[in-house]
């Protein structure tokens, strides 16, 4: 009988980087250089971040319109977040390392990504935010929100995480307008606690779809209506 040919899996090459669960003196320096310009060129309205708490892990779930999201996000949450970022934007090594060592990680998209799971279970463990957009892209056009993932609602039960709804507005808007040109608004809503919403049916499939639409439409309920998409009805 032939003997069957062992299959060995091919190296990933984010084990051979260092991923960080902290914030950087690199990444304060550049928060601050470029603070001192995206300050300057839009004009925030910041609603509910006191319902960020003040220490321990955390999921910050937030809406997707534009790649400014992530800019104005790391600038004005309460604390340092770790996005969890497409596998693409690593393949210029100058913004590669740039982001790694602002606490950001590959993910492959559409695809179960066990190696960006345990990273992002490494951000919670060490107590520090995780941003996350559950509907895993930019809703581009006309800035519709999407229907949600179960990714950020699953993470949150394995590592007994609040999380907390954040919708944002204006940022899809956003060009080199000169000062206070820009007009942006970011509200966090009070921590959702799915751990006690799911009770003892945390992993059933209907549960973690449900606890998804309960996110979503808290996101919805703080966006203006025009941008509510799929849930402007309130549909889960």
């Amino acid at each position: 009988m032939e003997e069957a040919s062992q299959i060995t899996s091919r190296p990933d090459w984010r084990d051979s980087l260092t991923w960080y669960t902290h914030e950087t003196a690199f990444c304060r320096t550049i928060k601050f250089l470029g603070g001192l310009y995206f300050h300057t060129v839009a004009d925030v309205e910041r609603i509910g971040f006191e319902n960020f708490p003040a220490t321990g892990p955390c999921i910050l779930a937030a809406n997707h319109i534009s790649n400014m999201d992530v800019i104005y996000v790391g600038l004005h949450a309460p604390r340092h977040p770790h996005f969890m970022a497409k596998v693409e934007l690593y393949k210029n090594p100058i913004f590669a390392w740039t982001i790694r060592l602002c606490g950001s990680f590959p993910v492959h998209r559409g695809e179960n990504d066990a190696w960006a799971l345990r990273q992002a279970g490494r951000v919670l463990e060490a107590g520090q935010i995780l941003c996350m957009f559950p509907e895993g892209t930019r809703s581009k056009g006309k800035a519709q929100l999407r229907r949600g993932k179960v990714g950020a609602v699953k993470l949150a039960l394995d590592y007994q995480a609040p999380i907390v709804p954040v919708a944002i507005s204006g940022t899809e808007k956003f060009g080199f307008k000169g000062w206070k040109g820009n007009k942006i608004r970011m509200e966090a809503g009070p921590p959702l606690d799915v751990v006690a919403l799911a009770g003892s049916t945390a992993y059933d499939g209907d549960t973690l779809r449900n606890l998804t639409g309960v996110l979503m439409q808290r996101i919805a309920a703080m966006l203006p209506p025009t941008y509510r998409g799929v849930y402007a009805g309130g549909a889960s």
